[in-house]
């Protein structure tokens, strides 16, 4: 997840405003950033995609290498405030990496914020321990949607970005209309004419999706770069996100069956919301 609260608040008034009744029809609030209701579904567009590698096992490396930049979950504190890319735009970063090389040094974690990765009471990162699936190598990736059963303070108890197709959405999304862990969607990229079924596990800016759901998109979304694989081949082109807060496919811990689950909800949602046919027509 990328820093964003000014997309946030933006996002937020959006919801307020921007809704319309089933009777309209699914193309009126054609544009990028709008949302708008249609029978039971809630619909959004996004001028890009990004990738959320939350809950990936390799998201967050010791060594930096994962699949996410160390400071994709991180940021320095100075003065007792965050410094983020909105507040210090030239050098956010750069304050970033000194001040997590001395935390990491010290083992003092007073001047960062983490907030990509779990933390014990102290701000202290916690690492992946046996029977996670890279124990000592790298911190442990969280989602706001977890697995029912698994134990606290381990990796297998969030939603893996590599195996699980899901969303992102917004707190205030969320709230507004009654989306819980599990709910299924669909999201169609209009520039292959391709879609695929998803369900919300992850808070955060609107946009952005998980691996697997870029996969599942006919996207590449693991590049190479500097000689380390990074979860950041974004999706440049429009897409329509289809919401169905009354459609579930709740977590489960056997990825597989819990695959087969969305998959089968999605089919039956995209069905009674209209086929692909509507999914195209609210695409335009």
């Amino acid at each position: 997840m990328n820093s964003g609260t000014k997309a946030l608040l933006a996002l937020t008034a959006l919801i307020v405003n921007s809704t319309v009744t089933a009777g309209q029809s699914c193309g009126t609030p054609a544009g990028i950033g709008k949302v708008w209701t249609h029978a039971d579904a809630v619909l959004f567009t996004s001028g890009v995609l990004n990738v959320d590698a939350d809950g990936a096992p390799n998201a967050y490396l010791l060594d930096g290498k994962g699949l996410s930049y160390t400071c994709d979950g991180v940021v320095a504190v100075e003065n007792g405030k965050r410094v983020t890319p909105k507040t210090h735009p030239k050098d956010w970063q750069q304050k970033c990496n000194a001040s997590w090389a001395l935390a990491t040094k010290t083992g003092d974690y007073r001047g960062v914020a983490i907030f990509g990765f779990q933390t014990d009471k102290n701000n202290r990162p916690l690492l992946q321990e046996e029977g996670d699936p890279v124990p000592g190598k790298a911190y442990i990736s969280a989602t706001s949607v977890v697995i029912p059963g698994m134990p606290e303070g381990t990796q297998r108890r969030y939603v893996d970005a590599l195996k699980i197709p899901y969303i992102v959405l917004p707190p205030a999304f969320v709230s507004k209309y009654e989306v819980k862990p599990g709910t299924v969607s669909v999201v169609y990229r209009k520039k292959t004419n391709s879609y695929a079924f998803a369900v919300f596990a992850d808070s955060g800016d609107i946009g952005e999706a998980s691996v697997k759901l870029h996969q599942d998109l006919g996207s590449t979304p693991i590049v190479r770069i500097g000689g380390v694989d990074r979860a950041k081949g974004r999706i440049e082109d429009p897409v329509l996100v289809v919401v169905f807060p009354a459609r579930m496919a709740g977590p489960m811990a056997n990825s597989d069956a819990w695959n087969v689950k969305i998959k089968e909800e999605g089919t039956a949602a995209l069905e009674s919301f209209g086929g692909v046919e509507k999914l195209i027509a609210c695409g335009k």
